[in-house]
């Protein structure tokens, strides 16, 4: 046995060989392997960028191969079967399937590893699942253990998908009149009687940024913008002609972007890789429910790393999806590319399969996971954005959500962010119910950790990923093999 997976390793190792851009030493090559945390180190010591939604990778790409990394993964499957199927307890699944239920309140049991889980169905669009004593204590403690004890430990998280542009906005101190609908008193007077009000500022703040703002906060930007003319409470029509509304507009975008009340996202976040070599509780724990979910064992082995997440008070994670796949079709998956190409701006989309969200702390209030649209008839995205409301906002609309998920330690809640093609058993379109986003955290903290098993669609099927590929450079330089 021990020959045989000598030679596969030998035979991988050649293919990876072959289709290498340029050779580079092994000192530029090396990565920080001792907790196990991403990290690549150059001859410029640049490190990953860890900061988005998407891991980075052990990529040993050079500065001067940059513009060649939007190519896609081209190592093909079937040269790292034989890797993954050396575990014979795993069983063979070939393609993606999704388990089968009749109706929300059905309990679905699997006996996995000799212990018995039940999973109780709360919702068919999205299917979605939730898993009572899916991870034990021992788990979450050696996960929390690993994530705030490793190197760089918890980073801030930025809400950032592989299709997220640019940001072109600049903050500016100009003054004077703006360019948008601040611009207009009678965006601002919305009962006519040529007077803004309290209520009326924050009416506006809400209906043309989506900010919710108190009355401290409107105090507060008046204040920073040194802005006279609300100094008794009211602007007239007169005093509004030299209203600083360009610094109003500004203001309100570097808000909505920085401020941990109103952002789209303020967590702390850590990625932790799960191969068996790196850390077996890790690769154990996606085993268990690679086997639960009948997911093949290539399509387990070449998903993403696991993220880790704290939300402190105030915390939370507006309404999103998890994949990306129905809005760039002609992009490759992010996990057919590697890390450079992940570090610009709209060049891959995130091709997640499923999610599966495990809660290591329950928070003593707040920290609800909130699914917008789950069972609705219909979904339409401007039903859930639209002029004066906003219910991706979950501080504000957390529970007017079709499906409200309160956490506890050691459940696991999971579900389908896509359906299966049936004529290809790979990937088929986007459940678009999947909205979903984690409410503001009001008092102690949540902790929980992602498991995104990504996938490819039919044309891709026979393609790589990237974290395969990792792993066996990793292999590789540790030389065990």
């Amino acid at each position: 046995m021990m020959l045989t997976r000598k030679i596969v390793f030998f035979s991988i190792l050649v293919f990876l060989a072959l289709v290498s851009a340029k050779e580079e030493s092994d000192a530029d090559k090396k990565c920080d392997q001792k907790d196990g945390s991403c990290k690549k180190i150059t001859k410029s010591t640049e490190v990953c960028d860890e900061d988005g939604d998407e891991p980075c990778f052990f990529d040993d790409l050079e500065e001067d191969e940059k513009e060649e990394s939007s190519t896609p993964v081209i190592l093909r499957a079937g040269d790292l079967k034989s890797r993954v199927d050396i575990d014979d307890e795993y069983p063979l699944y070939e393609k993606l399937t999704r388990l089968q239920n009749a109706k929300v309140g059905e309990v679905i049991e699997k006996k996995v590893d000799g212990k018995k889980y039940k999973l109780h169905t709360r919702s068919l669009k999205p299917l979605l699942f939730e898993i009572p004593n899916a991870i034990s204590e021992d788990e979450i403690m050696h996960i929390k253990e690993k994530a705030v004890f490793s190197t760089e430990g918890l980073f801030e998280s930025i809400a950032r998908g592989g299709l997220t542009p640019e940001d072109s906005f600049k903050p500016s101190n100009k003054k004077g009149r703006g360019l948008g609908p601040a611009a207009m008193f009678e965006n601002w007077d919305l009962n006519g009687d040529k007077i803004i009000d309290m209520n009326e500022v924050k009416l506006f703040c809400k209906g043309y940024n989506f900010l919710y703002f108190d009355e401290d906060d409107v105090l507060k930007m008046f204040k920073k913008l040194e802005i006279s003319e609300f100094d008794d409470g009211k602007i007239t029509e007169k005093e509004f002609e030299t209203l600083d509304t360009m610094g109003i507009e500004n203001y309100s975008n570097v808000v909505m972007r920085e401020h941990p009340k109103h952002r789209q996202r303020t967590s702390e976040q850590i990625w932790l890789p799960m191969a068996e070599e790196y850390d077996a509780v890790l690769g154990r724990l996606r085993d268990r429910f690679g086997k639960i979910f009948e997911i093949p064992k290539r399509i387990l082995h070449g998903s993403e790393h696991m993220q880790i997440v704290r939300y402190t008070p105030g915390g939370h994670y507006h309404a999103h999806h998890d994949t990306e796949t129905h809005k760039a079709t002609s992009k490759p998956c992010c996990h057919h590319t590697n890390t450079a190409t992940i570090k610009q701006h709209a060049q891959c989309r995130l091709c997640r399969f499923m999610t599966i969200m495990f809660y290591l702390e329950k928070p003593e209030e707040g920290g609800e996971t909130a699914f917008p649209a789950a069972d609705n008839v219909t979904y339409s995205e401007p039903e859930f954005r639209r002029h004066g409301y906003d219910g991706y906002n979950l501080n504000e609309h957390c529970h007017d959500a079709n499906l409200v998920v309160k956490p506890q330690k050691g459940t696991a809640v999971a579900w389908y962010n896509h359906h299966v093609d049936p004529s290809t058993g790979w990937m088929g379109d986007i459940d678009e119910w999947s909205l979903h986003g984690g409410c503001q955290v009001r008092k102690g903290e949540k902790w929980i950790a992602n498991l995104w098993l990504t996938a490819p669609y039919s044309k891709d099927a026979d393609k790589m990923s990237m974290y395969s590929a990792e792993f066996l450079r990793m292999m590789q330089e540790r030389g065990e093999f």
